[in-house]
């Protein structure tokens, strides 16, 4: 974000929101970059964004329920169940899940306004419009956002006509047309931009990196109950949460299976509501059913934020129907239960995203044969001055996936601090193989050998770091001690120059390291 927004706003409007992945989301960096310069780079800058955006899309639940049902007291039902669900705590907690509150509170904006726009209120649909166009740039999920109010418009009851304006006599598909039209329309001018501005397409570097599903679209839709399950279950009893559900994680057992069905029936006793909730749900789960390869996480908790309106509908309109059948004081009673339940949920979760050596323990815990959980917690515990941490969940990424070239990178470092340079050697030299066009590998590498007097075998690896980055400053300054040390002076002298262009500050101090070096 802050390299995109030195080259100017131009170069933030177009940059990826994640390398290689094709996500152009300029309405998230934007706010990034804002809390970035507002806040001075600190950190309670940018948690405090998130929980006003998440305080902002609660209140909106609240106003679009209240305008999708009967009764005020329904309304803030389903709102309070929204506000603190314990499923939402990654999403608020995790900086760079602000796509899902940017996206929630944008799309819901934009269905309230369309919602009075189909009321009578006329200045609403610009209003809609504009907020729909937004929310596209927040998350792609939102192109999906017509479809789910295609089937509100569906399967709840016709709205009321406004004071002095007829009902429109037209047939119900014949009046969906306009709006769906403009919405084709918006989404058509958003693609526009994106391969316009962003020069991107819609996730190609997802789709080329493979899935944790499958690579396959028939094995990932595989697992399609399974996930219908897990994201019902996390809906109805969101416990044990987990930041890296892994694919361990895809055999529900029957406790699972139990709660997806009993959602299921909640929605039903909520007869067209419930089933508009439902469909709102599954609407916004699709990208995450194993319909594309994502990246990352086979599912996660951060993934429900915007689907998790629909279930919100769902209870709000059990707690009317509750209320309208003379069991107000019961409905009451019950709502007040789980709104405290789900407090106390919320509660427990949210010192687990603290710091990163705290959240990355309670994932080891949970995944603990991820490989990528435990090198994950290596950095962190090493972050945190934790060296003996650091260096078992390095060797436990290493023995989980003995070629992967970040953790055999790190665990070959991590044992050169500790003195270990031998067992480094052997470990970066398995980098090296692992990933041979990796040149923080090759750096590495040739750092130890020169540290064991193998001075040819690291001059060799640095050259290859400097071809494959040639302006990699690190690996520019060791070839120059390097070749500095064979008795090479014009050589050394030749990188101390590109050195100078590359990092002034290192070159000064690896000129000084030598000065001190020569007899």
């Amino acid at each position: 974000m802050r390299e995109a927004a030195a080259r100017g706003a131009g170069a933030l409007l177009g940059a990826e929101f994640l390398a290689d992945t094709g996500y152009h989301r300029p309405v998230v960096l934007l706010s990034l970059r804002l809390d970035d310069l507002l806040g001075g780079g600190a950190a309670f800058a940018f948690h405090l964004t998130n929980v006003l955006l998440h305080v902002a899309a609660s209140v909106l639940t609240l106003l679009l329920l209240r305008a999708w049902l009967r009764g005020a007291a329904a309304a803030l039902a389903g709102a309070l169940v929204f506000a603190v669900h314990p499923a939402h705590v990654e999403s608020v907690a995790f900086v760079s899940g602000r796509t899902d509150l940017w996206v929630a509170a944008l799309g819901l904006a934009a269905a309230l306004a369309w919602t009075r726009w189909r009321r009578g209120e006329r200045r609403a649909g610009p209003a809609a419009v504009l907020l729909f166009l937004l929310s596209l740039f927040a998350k792609e999920s939102a192109y999906l956002l017509p479809a789910a109010l295609l089937a509100i418009a569906a399967l709840l009851p016709d709205e009321p006509a406004a004071e002095g304006r007829r009902r429109d006599p037209r047939p119900w598909w014949r009046r969906q047309v306009g709006w769906l039209g403009v919405a084709a329309a918006t989404m058509a001018v958003a693609a526009a931009l994106r391969v316009g501005v962003a020069g991107l397409g819609f996730g190609e570097g997802a789709a080329t990196a493979g899935s944790r599903l499958g690579a396959d679209l028939a094995t990932r839709l595989s697992h399609l109950p399974a996930l219908v399950a897990w994201y019902l279950r996390l809906l109805l009893v969101p416990w044990p949460l987990n930041a890296y559900w892994s694919a361990q994680h895809l055999t529900p057992g029957v406790l699972t299976w139990a709660a997806a069905v009993a959602a299921v029936g909640v929605a039903a006793l909520a007869r067209r509501r419930g089933a508009a909730g439902l469909a709102w749900t599954f609407v916004f789960l699709l990208p995450v059913l194993g319909f594309a390869p994502l990246q990352g996480a086979p599912f996660a908790e951060r993934f429900l934020y915007l689907p998790s309106f629909g279930w919100c509908l769902c209870v709000g309109a059990l707690f009317a129907k509750a209320a309208n059948t003379g069991r107000r004081r019961a409905a009451t009673a019950a709502a007040a239960v789980v709104v405290a339940v789900l407090s106390l949920a919320t509660l427990a979760r949210v010192p687990v995203w603290r710091d990163d050596a705290t959240l990355f323990s309670d994932m080891a815990r949970r995944s603990p044969d991820e490989y990528v959980v435990q090198h994950d917690l290596g950095a962190a515990l090493h972050r945190a001055g934790d060296l003996t941490g650091s260096l078992s969940a390095y060797r436990r990424a290493v023995a989980l996936a003995p070629t992967h070239e970040p953790s055999l990178r790190a665990l070959g470092v991590a044992e050169g601090a500790a003195g270990n340079l031998e067992a480094s050697y052997g470990l970066l030299e398995r980098a090296t193989a692992a990933d041979p066009r990796r040149p923080e590998a090759h750096c590495n590498f040739a750092v130890i050998a020169a540290h064991l007097g193998r001075s040819e075998l690291a001059e060799t690896h640095f050259r290859r770091a400097v071809e494959l980055r040639p302006d990699y400053a690190l690996a520019v300054a060791g070839l120059c001690e390097t070749l500095a040390a064979r008795g090479d002076a014009e050589g050394a002298r030749r990188q101390l120059a590109t050195l100078q262009r590359l990092d002034p500050r290192l070159a000064a101090e690896t000129q000084r390291r030598l000065a001190g070096a020569t007899p």
